[in-house]
């Protein structure tokens, strides 16, 4: 009797826990993503789609700013977002016809233009004027004092951020997570801590970096307030680096726009702060590695791309959408290059052999990457280098082992299944187990060359 509760037991048990692992949210691959997107024929127009969209009822304020200037534009996303307004471009000498439009439609009392008469005319102020808008300008001798006094209207939180204020990617890494932190974005010079940086910074307890030091240097980071530095290789590992480093959240879609020029990544992170997500950064062409282990990690399944297929192509939707890479514009599949590796098997191995003649195990791989319009360093030590790290292989990605020597030594294919392909020194193009008792205690980790 005891001994058959004791056995129902175990099982309503089991049956729980199994219940209870099938349910909980997991890791999501870039395949299940919905993806729509906001866009215009321009950048001006690709804002006032942002603008309708987020500001569909009207706003109180907007903001203007040049649409070809980015520096005083930088900074404006965390005020835009405490002012509940969105951002319009415009032409430095007159105002365009949507943004003028958009304009009637949101009703806003007033207008706050970024940035002095070099960004934004007097043209473009008289215009709006008469529209009968209240209308305030924020600028400063240079742009680092149009960043701190855009910072003044900001309320103090204690911690500002600070990024290279003569290119664009470090702010637009963090402006969404700022601006809904309120946290203010100053600039600074690489050697130089322009004087109104640093008289702004003087109200705040903390500062976050985001650049290494090739854009904010050692001299510049040790004048800051208890400084933390988010930097990568690129702005794409910055970014990756910025979201891991400062735990930034994403709400039930995240936005993406082109990491190549400011305008959608500008306009779009004000809509991403209202909605509590952000905003990631992607290639025209490609979504690159850090930006792909991003949106894997995320539990939402929808994005949107802020921006025309000029911007972000739509070869990077493909992406998004069935999770195949893009090269060169195009999607690349993955089951393509498995199809072509396996070709090969049986091929004989062959010290130095770049060719079906015979292959060693690097020459074997950039052979089959090649056959695709992937280009491999020579050695496996320059894959590992060069390889973008993935905590879990999936199809396609190089699996990398140490045998005959310290660190990757070898190299294969991972196919799926727990397997790989490559070129044995003892059987030639073969498979194996990950969990062979010859290669799993010696694996080193993933990349991804593609």
């Amino acid at each position: 009797m005891y001994i058959f509760s004791f056995k129902r037991y175990i099982v309503v048990l089991a049956f729980v826990i199994v219940t209870l692992l099938i349910s909980m949210p997991s890791s999501k691959e870039a395949s299940t993503y919905n993806v729509d997107r906001i866009s215009g024929e321009n950048r001006y127009k690709t804002a006032v789609e942002v603008s309708k969209q987020g500001w569909s009822n009207g706003a109180d304020t907007i903001i203007i700013t040049g649409g070809n200037q980015f520096p005083d534009a930088l900074t404006g996303t965390p005020l835009a977002f405490s002012l509940n307004a969105p951002i319009l471009l415009t032409n430095r000498n007159y105002l365009p016809s949507e943004t003028k439009n958009e304009i009637t439609r949101l009703k806003p009392k007033k207008v706050i233009i970024l940035g002095g008469d070099h960004a934004v005319s007097s043209n473009v102020a008289n215009e709006l004027l008469s529209m009968g808008l209240e209308l305030e300008r924020i600028y400063g001798g240079d742009r680092y004092e149009t960043a701190a006094k855009i910072a003044e209207r900001i309320p103090n939180k204690g911690t500002a951020v600070v990024v290279y204020g003569k290119n664009f990617p470090d702010s637009l890494s963090v402006a969404a997570h700022a601006a809904k932190n309120g946290y203010p974005i100053l600039l600074t010079d690489t050697n130089t801590l322009p004087s109104k940086t640093k008289e702004s910074l003087s109200n705040y307890r903390r500062t976050i970096v985001v650049g290494g030091e090739a854009v904010v240097s050692k001299q510049v980071y040790g004048q800051l307030p208890a400084p933390a530095r988010y930097s990568g290789a690129d702005r794409y590992q910055t970014l990756s680096n910025v979201v891991k480093g400062l735990n930034v959240k994403f709400n039930q879609k995240v936005y993406i726009a082109t990491g190549e020029n400011f305008a959608d990544a500008l306009t779009g992170s004000v809509l991403a702060a209202k909605e509590n997500t952000s905003l990631v950064l992607v290639g025209k062409d490609q979504v690159p590695g850090p930006i792909q282990n991003i949106l894997k990690s995320l539990s939402t399944s929808n994005a949107t791309i802020i921006g025309g297929a000029n911007a972000v192509s739509s070869a990077v939707e493909s992406h998004l959408k069935f999770g195949e890479p893009v090269i060169d514009g195009q999607v690349f599949d993955v089951n393509s290059i498995i199809s072509t590796a396996r070709q090969y098997m049986g091929v004989p191995y062959l010290w130095g052999g770049i060719t079906p003649s015979g292959f060693d195990c690097s020459g074997y791989l950039g052979y089959v990457f090649n056959k695709h319009g992937i280009s491999l360093p020579r050695t496996v030590a320059e894959m590992w280098e060069k390889g973008t790290s993935v905590s879990q292989p999936e199809v396609g990605d190089i699996v990398f082992f140490t045998t005959y020597k310290a660190g990757p030594s070898h190299a294969g294919i991972y196919i799926g299944n727990n397997e790989f392909i490559h070129a044995s020194s003892t059987s030639g193009v073969t498979i194996h187990s990950m969990s062979n008792s010859y290669f799993y205690p010696r694996y080193l980790g993933a990349k991804r060359l593609h």
